[in-house]
């Protein structure tokens, strides 16, 4: 008797931490991700290689003016054959050319599914008073780059960066 409460305990417990109530996914071609109901997925799209756009809560922006968000860019990789380390490398370089007061905090290797992947945490002064950070996975699959990107102001980075590595967390391939 007592181990069937426990276990009904630990089940109780492990699916109340664990679960995501109110989150929705989205999907499309050949991938997935899960966001909080309170977010709000666009497609439309400031870039033509932005796939996605997830805005956190609009009262998000209220302190600050800015409103933080998670994007999905997609580069097909169809003229070079770059590996994950070339195709980071290449995208660091440039960050660092276009936007001279950008800081790398961390580079770590890390995983989505069976698939290698780059976890780039950087932050930058963009001139207006401004710092915002930024939290990237970057992935190489099938010929074709995936970046995954929230961005948030510096100074609310630590209040929204439990959600938003959740959902980074939660992007996976489904082909």
């Amino acid at each position: 008797m007592k181990i069937k409460i426990l276990t009904l305990l630990f089940i109780f417990v492990s699916t109340s931490l664990f679960a995501q109530d109110d989150w929705q996914t989205f999907a499309k071609d050949n991938y997935s991700i899960n966001y909080p109901s309170d977010w709000e997925y666009s497609d439309q799209n400031p870039q033509p290689t932005v796939a996605f756009m997830l805005y956190s809560p609009e009262e998000s922006q209220k302190e600050d003016r800015y409103r933080e968000s998670i994007n999905l860019t997609v580069e097909a990789l169809s003229m070079a054959d770059y590996t994950l380390d070339e195709y980071t490398k290449l995208v660091l370089d440039q960050v660092k050319e276009k936007i001279p007061t950008a800081k790398m905090i961390s580079a770590l290797p890390v995983s989505i599914g069976d698939v290698d992947a780059t976890n780039i945490v950087w932050s930058a002064d963009f001139g207006n008073g401004m710092v915002l950070q930024f939290n990237q996975l970057f992935a190489v699959k099938d010929r074709i780059a995936y970046v995954l990107t929230f961005s948030s102001t510096e100074a609310e980075y630590d209040k929204y960066i439990e959600d938003a590595s959740k959902i980074l967390n939660s992007f996976k391939f489904t082909k």
